[in-house]
């Protein structure tokens, strides 16, 4: 190790790398633990979203949707908010499973199948629907009243008073269910939470355009009153982030959103003495909370007014060839987006076929929303919540007019440059767990932050924006593989410290996501 932790959040991403001599201290799994997939509340007349669908059949089901009852003439409604929620966690498909009764399969992609977010929804001033916070049940498709009244001020206070607020239509808030992730992942999984968090935030901002509005991703708010609105506490069940709802006809002007907001910053973490399962990561979760005291906010930028550089991890190889500049072919949905959402399946198997370099560059161009028009209306909401506060990298195995390598991926510039030449499949392999999916892609997406430095300056909250933008890009290229008849798909598991010495980075370093790209057998 080059660098001896000193923030919660380099402590916690320390402890759980995963090693060579680590990895045998993950225990099997105990089925009859296994924590229930939903959330349930008693409710006595929960808002059924199910006649709003648009299918004659609840598509998992078989059964045929019910008559929708008439709404009010306004702008949006319950079909609007059938549609986005379905299509972004709803459930899908159902499998059978030898060990459980059933496997839900659900519009996001999670890490085991655990699905630890939960969605609820404040509201305001809607005819269709009482003033107060709902909970979003996937698996019946409907929305439960948790408690009923006007609280959008105080929600908006506890947000800071973002702007994006003033304009909203309603709030989604975003929770993540500790011991789901846990069961199956230990300490680890609160990594996994926020990548999943990631992944969902992804499909509730693609569909809300489909759905007529503008999501506006809000990372920075009062932790400990938003959690006690929801009942929450701080021990199980957290509120993770939150996406400010603006309809397309309210967004008349430009709206300003600051998404990443620094925590205060903390004396050195002393870890417990004999920690549990859960005691690191309900301390770095503790000590990346926002208090209603003031703080300063960060700085992006050096003196000289540009990106300060010195947040990014730097590679020690030297660049072999001058960089290659994707080329400007976007992925177009129209108005397939729904369709990909509902059939949207991890690859599970890849043909190790090699990728076209116009295919790589739309991926690409998607996965990190570099269109022709990002950046040149300034109403339309940032994607992310800090873009350029990490590092990306591709392995290209098999891409025409690539050489097989390593490259650094600069989204900026769009820019790919060569760092190692050769063949490194079998290499990717071992650092994924032994994944076959790693050696048989066409190229693999590393991401990697400079987390002592990142600390330093934004506090243990930024561990949390880190990991769901990189889950927010991981999503979009998945969706982005299957419609074009590619497959893509996450990997959360790997050897850290390989990784980064893979990628002549010292170990310090936080790796963040992997995303597998390539051709599926038979395509």
């Amino acid at each position: 190790m080059d660098h001896t932790p000193v923030s919660c959040a380099e402590y916690y991403h320390e402890e759980t790398k995963y090693s060579r001599t680590t990895i045998h201290r993950f225990r099997s799994l105990d089925y009859s633990r296994k924590p229930a997939p939903f959330k349930d509340y008693q409710a006595d007349n929960p808002i059924s979203l199910v006649p709003f669908l648009p299918f004659s059949h609840i598509p998992f089901s078989r059964n045929p949707i019910p008559v929708a009852p008439p709404q009010p003439p306004t702008p949006w409604g319950l079909a609007e908010l059938s549609r986005l929620l379905f299509f972004s966690y709803g459930v899908t498909a159902i499998m059978d499973s030898p060990k459980i009764d059933k496997t839900y399969m659900r519009a996001a992609p999670s890490a085991g199948g655990l699905y630890p977010a939960e969605v609820y929804l404040v509201i305001r001033d809607q005819p269709f629907l009482n003033d107060g916070i709902y909970h979003y049940h996937g698996k019946e498709h409907h929305l439960v009243p948790v408690i009923e009244g006007a609280f959008w001020e105080k929600v908006s206070a506890y947000f800071l008073h973002q702007p994006a607020l003033n304009d909203a239509s309603f709030l989604i808030l975003l929770s993540g269910i500790y011991e789901r992730s846990a069961w199956r992942y230990g300490e680890r999984g609160y990594r996994r939470i926020l990548l999943d968090t990631g992944h969902l935030i992804s499909n509730l901002s693609l569909m809300a355009r489909e759905a007529g509005f503008l999501a506006y991703p809000l990372s920075g708010f009062q932790d400990t009153s938003m959690n006690s609105l929801l009942f929450l506490g701080d021990t199980n069940e957290v509120c993770l982030t939150g996406l400010a709802m603006v309809h397309g006809e309210s967004a008349y002007e430009p709206i300003p959103c600051t998404p990443v907001l620094p925590s205060p910053a903390h004396p050195p973490y002393t870890p417990p003495e004999t920690p549990e399962t859960g005691d690191l990561f309900r301390d770095l979760h503790r000590l990346s909370a926002i208090g209603p005291e003031p703080f300063p906010p960060p700085t992006l930028w050096s003196e000289e007014g540009e990106y300060d550089p010195t947040l990014l991890p730097v590679s020690r190889f030297t660049p072999q060839r001058d960089p290659v500049a994707l080329t400007d072919r976007e992925v177009e949905f129209d108005e397939n987006l729904s369709r990909d959402l509902l059939t949207r399946r991890s690859a599970r198997q890849l043909s190790g076929e090699p990728l076209s370099f116009e295919d790589l560059s739309a991926l690409l161009n998607f996965g990190y929303d570099l269109s022709a028009d990002t950046g040149s209306d300034p109403s339309v909401p940032p994607t992310f919540f800090g873009p350029q506060l990490f590092s990306s990298f591709l392995v290209v195995n098999a891409v025409d007019l690539l050489m097989p390598g390593l490259y650094h991926f600069a989204p900026d510039s769009r820019e790919l440059t060569l760092l190692r030449r050769g063949n490194m499949a079998e290499i990717a392999c071992e650092f994924s767990l032994g994944q076959d999916l790693a050696r048989d892609a066409s190229c693999l997406l590393i991401q990697v932050a400079n987390l002592p430095r990142l600390a330093e300056r934004y506090g243990n909250r930024i561990y949390r924006t880190l990991h769901m933008d990189v889950g927010i890009i991981g999503e979009r290229l998945n969706l982005a593989a299957v419609h074009m008849g590619h497959g893509a798909s996450g990997i959360g598991g790997f050897f850290d410290d390989e990784i980064a010495e893979f990628l002549g980075l010292p170990t310090s370093s936080a790796a963040l996501y992997l995303t597998v790209l390539g051709a599926v057998p038979g395509a």
